[in-house]
């Protein structure tokens, strides 16, 4: 076997004579440490040798430190101290967060963005149970026991916490039938004059920008859903045109399957907000702080 270096002799010399002046004895540093009281005098002796200075004076009953005793046990406790909290910080990571946490957000959003994340989640973390309700509607957390929802803004006034998870850019778009069919806006005020897939069914009109000019185009359509899937679903079978997320559109647009009507105009960004109580739970906390780092506010 492979001889000890002397560092190593020294370090272990250290935390040998630190046990036995925080346990009283060589006797006891000895059970303390599982060895014999002949091994615990021997790294003692070795370490006085090395030093060249006596660290104790023994006897058959006890022992007193030496001056430079007193002042070298300062060193051999810090660095017991120093090992002890390492290794309990190192079994600290080791050990897997348990517990459950009940989360709640929209069909869509949920399977393009959210699911994807919990499933990371899982794998960082496969002993914490998730309970996920699937849902537009606005759950009530308090009557529902849920403690996280994922919700777009703008948020109501309440006691709960919102904290922005993405701020998605979003566009108009319809499907090349519907614009060979109806025919291409080139203006603003030619937006009220087509079709739209109205969503939300509260929606009334659409915020458009170009440059500083702001202007509320009035939707109407044959279609109204309180789906953002059915609102994709209609839009590409050629029924209007809607204002859609970039993780809607982007990979339709490249694959030819929805154009970009009035590419020069920008609409409100969406903005998607974790919400919960001001006070949670460690598993939801850990789950709150994961979506916080796995999802950037930009998308």
């Amino acid at each position: 076997m492979k001889e000890s270096t002397p560092i190593l002799d020294e370090l272990r010399g250290m935390a040998v004579f630190a046990t036995v002046v925080r346990s009283g004895s060589f006797a006891a540093a000895a059970r303390a440490l599982g060895l014999t009281r002949a091994v615990v005098s021997h790294h003692v002796r070795a370490l006085e040798t090395r030093l060249g200075v006596p660290l104790a004076q023994r006897s058959t009953r006890s022992f007193s430190l030496t001056p430079a005793g007193e002042a070298f046990r300062v060193h051999c406790e810090r660095l017991l101290d120093e090992a002890s909290d390492g290794i309990r910080g190192m079994e600290l990571l080791r050990a897997e967060p348990r517990g459950e946490v009940r989360l709640t957000c929209s069909h869509h959003f949920g399977h393009k963005r959210i699911l994807p994340a919990l499933l990371a989640f899982r794998r960082r973390y496969p002993a914490v149970r998730l309970h996920v309700a699937m849902s537009d509607a606005n759950v009530d957390l308090v009557s529902t026991g849920v403690e996280l929802a994922v919700r777009a803004g703008p948020l109501p006034d309440s006691d709960q916490v919102g904290r922005l998870l993405v701020c998605e850019p979003t566009m108009l778009c319809a499907s090349p039938a519907y614009l060979r069919h109806a025919g291409v806006p080139r203006t603003i005020a030619e937006l009220a004059q087509h079709r739209w897939v109205v969503y939300p069914p509260s929606q009334r009109a659409v915020t458009v920008m170009r440059g500083e000019q702001r202007s509320e185009v009035p939707v109407r359509g044959d279609v109204v859903t309180d789906s953002a899937a059915s609102r994709l679903v209609f839009v590409l079978a050629g029924e209007g045109i809607a204002r859609l997320p970039a993780y809607d559109a982007a990979a339709l647009l490249a694959a030819g399957e929805l154009v970009r009507v009035l590419p020069e105009v920008e609409t409100a960004a969406l903005d998607i907000y974790l919400l919960h109580a001001r006070r949670v739970g460690p598993s939801a906390r850990l789950l709150r702080d994961f979506l916080l780092e796995a999802l950037p506010v930009h998308g």
